[in-house]
């Protein structure tokens, strides 16, 4: 099925939060009933990205002149937790979905136009990670490149895709000016290289990008981004339009995380309240260690969930953050994202052998979980040295990306 083939004809209502989390838990039994063949197809299945635009739930954060719902975070969030907890890697592709819209509402306007212009149901793809280099020429730049990780890039009809400026001859050596490029279907590829062990569903794959025209309004610097003065924060009012750039996407990687942890919690919950011990026959459910550890697993959700509830407090008035706050979000996100690791490595190890099956959803979350938790922008380390730096009065690590 063609991108184009996925996009709305008909404009869905305005949703408000309780029902854009009302439709996400609705869908779920079917993202269920389809995580294996998005396990066995490495991507989303395409009749899910059609229910999720049918049901208006990839316009959360669009904003509202271009026809979306323009909801916050807090909606956002919750409707994420819901198709996680069915199937991680949908959720993961879920999310990107709508943190990528809330990204495109930072570009240049006549960007925005362009791609919502035609279809506010538009699905785009995103690499920060600088894969290119742009070389300035007449009315634009010129784009090359090729880029890992653009999870659900087979649903997306754009790509933002991050690449570095090179300096002027004779310029002064600085950090380097990385921009985000925005590029349509027609002048990307999409390489088949998503074969692993977790997040098979995702679809993650290469883009590659040769030699191609992207014009002057359809980029915009990483660092004006990073820090809450993109072009798009001067065309939207919102308050949400004027966060910094980290915090929102971190956001987007905790929340399908913490999504996919309580669906294995509740999965294992279920599985040892029907369990039997192969031997001696007892009911798992009666043995006193099996309730100590369901204890336990479920305290270390309630304190991840705690966590990202504060994030989100922070970052529910909008607009610029003070630094402390920035590096407690962070620190607070990958936190919370380290807790569901523990959480679930200790539900699965308590599961026994049969755990191990694939016709068992247990290792695909447990598979699924340890794979989105690696990501860069939820890295413990980098948000723990930051922290503690700024605690002890150091500063923050100079050559952090991301500050």
């Amino acid at each position: 099925m063609s991108v184009n083939s996925v996009q709305s004809s008909v404009a869905p209502p305005h949703l408000d939060a309780a029902a854009a989390v009302a439709r996400a838990k609705a869908l779920a039994p079917r993202v269920r009933a389809l995580a294996g063949e998005a396990e066995s197809g490495r991507r989303v299945p395409e009749p899910l990205i059609r229910d999720f635009i049918d049901a208006g739930l990839v316009r959360l954060l669009t904003p509202r002149r271009f026809g979306g719902h323009e909801l916050g975070l807090d909606a956002f969030i919750d409707a994420t937790l819901e198709i996680a907890r069915a199937d991680a890697s949908v959720g993961w592709c879920f999310s990107f979905l709508n943190i990528h819209s809330w990204l495109m509402a930072m570009m240049p306007e006549a960007a925005q136009q362009e791609v919502w212009g035609a279809d506010p149901d538009a699905c785009i793809a995103n690499v920060n990670a600088p894969g290119g280099q742009a070389v300035p020429t007449e009315g634009g730049h010129r784009l090359t490149g090729v880029w890992q990780w653009a999870s659900g890039i087979q649903h997306c009809g754009w790509a933002l895709l991050a690449g570095i400026v090179p300096s002027a001859a004779g310029a002064e050596a600085g950090p380097p000016d990385v921009r985000l490029f925005l590029v349509s279907r027609a002048d990307f590829q999409v390489k088949d290289t998503w074969f692993v062990a977790g997040q098979r569903g995702t679809g993650s794959n290469h883009v590659v990008v040769n030699d191609v025209f992207v014009p002057e309004h359809r980029n915009m610097a990483l660092g004006d981004v990073r820090e809450g003065r993109s072009p798009g924060s001067r065309v939207h009012a919102s308050p949400l339009y004027q966060l910094p750039f980290l915090p929102p996407m971190a956001s987007s990687l905790v929340a399908p995380i913490i999504g996919a942890a309580l669906g294995a919690y509740e999965t294992w919950r279920e599985l040892m309240r029907t369990r039997y011990t192969t031997f001696s026959r007892e009911q798992v459910a009666t043995l006193s260690h099996q309730q100590i550890r369901m204890a336990e697993v479920s305290a270390e959700l309630e304190a991840a969930q705690l966590l990202l509830r504060r994030a989100l407090d922070t970052l529910r008035p909008g607009g610029m953050l003070t630094l402390q706050q920035r590096v407690q979000v962070r620190r607070d996100y990958a936190y919370a994202a380290t807790l569901c690791v523990r959480a679930v490595e200790r539900l699965y190890t308590a599961s026994g052998a049969g755990a191990n099956f694939e016709s068992n959803p247990l290792q695909r979350y447990w598979r699924d979980i340890h794979a989105m938790a690696v990501h860069a922008g939820i890295n413990f380390d980098a948000a723990g040295e930051n922290f503690g730096r700024l605690e002890l009065g150091l500063g923050l690590n100079p050559k952090d990306p991301l500050f």
